[in-house]
């Protein structure tokens, strides 16, 4: 199996908010101890992935600010200058100035928007220059699985030119939000193929270089390539799971060059569920397999995924063609 080249770094399950899509709301671990969390990028840097990246999620990674700098620091020291560091933040607690210097040190700051986020003040500090650097990021709720045009649109309005949106993992999708979704990721469609002939007004496609290595033909098959880092100091090969109990998640731990994540991807192909490299099958499974009261998968969750999957595919195809799209996207 290839090894994984992408480290999701979980500092702690603390948020200071309760957004109810969110599925790490019960990451369990407290907070990683500046030891282990060093321990761990070592032993990442030792494994030696291939064109390594990483991925700061939480909870609230700027409640544990120090150790989020020292993360970033070590993995500047260990992996060099040009390893892409993308860090997921509400924004609420960026203090004045520190988007700017994140930026400048070449993070991909993404700010998700939605949920119990007060988007007025999640946008105070990172003005309108810096949000063209930036990325915004929302959930799809089936409420508002009609609405991607206008979510999309509101997005671009605040001056984000970086966009992703994915549908919420945690909720049920019946029929009829189904259709919704099917009709609005259309919708968006041809909304992005319009902007794409008139050569302006074209977003990046934030959570699209998957799709666009495979539109491209440059993609490799088979699952994901993460393995995620918990609060626990160990690794886990998929982050989706962090909400279970230790008893439960520890016999899933895994090696910093991804040996033993056979076990989980084998666990997952037996109730039904292939990992994949985009829009993952096995996330919605895992968030409602590894949990304190496992459940079965909210009904529908397949399908959204695939919905949102299809998007990011025909729009990545589309672009390639695209002088623009390509150069936003640095092919």
């Amino acid at each position: 199996m290839t090894r994984p080249d992408h480290l999701v770094i979980y500092l702690s399950g603390r948020c200071n908010l309760s957004c109810s899509y969110c599925y790490a709301s019960g990451v369990s671990g407290g907070t990683i101890s500046r030891r282990a969390l060093l321990a761990a990028l070592a032993s990442f840097a030792a494994a030696r992935p291939e064109a390594p990246k990483f991925t700061v999620l939480g909870g609230e990674p700027l409640l544990c600010r120090d150790l989020l700098y020292c993360a970033l620091d070590r993995i500047r020291k260990l992996f060099g200058p040009g390893a892409p560091v993308h860090l997921f933040t509400n924004g609420l607690l960026l203090e004045k100035g520190e988007a700017a210097r994140l930026l400048g040190r070449g993070i991909k700051l993404t700010v998700s928007l939605g949920g119990a986020c007060e988007e007025k003040k999640a946008l105070k500090n990172l003005p309108p220059r810096l949000r063209k650097k930036a990325c915004a990021s929302a959930v799809i709720t089936p409420d508002k699985a009609g609405q991607l045009v206008a979510v999309i649109t509101r997005l671009l309005g605040l001056g984000f030119e970086r966009l992703a949106w994915a549908p919420d993992i945690t909720a049920p999708w019946n029929k009829a939000a189904l259709s919704r979704l099917a009709s609005s990721a259309k919708e968006l469609r041809l909304e992005y193929l319009v902007r794409l002939r008139k050569g302006r007004g074209v977003w990046e496609l934030a959570n699209g270089y998957e799709a666009i290595a495979q539109a491209a033909g440059g993609a490799r098959p088979g699952p994901c390539r993460n393995i995620t880092l918990a609060p626990d100091g160990f690794f886990y090969p998929c982050d989706k799971m962090l909400s279970g109990p230790a008893a439960m998640i520890s016999p899933l731990r895994v090696a910093a060059d991804g040996k033993g994540r056979q076990k989980f991807f084998r666990l997952a192909a037996g109730s039904g569920i292939n990992s994949s490299q985009s829009m993952c099958p096995a996330a919605p499974w895992a968030a409602a397999r590894f949990r304190a009261k496992p459940g079965p998968v909210p009904p529908g969750q397949a399908r959204a995924r695939k919905i949102s999957s299809l998007w990011l595919k025909a729009a990545a195809k589309a672009g390639l063609s695209s002088p623009l799209f390509r150069r936003i996207h640095g092919l």
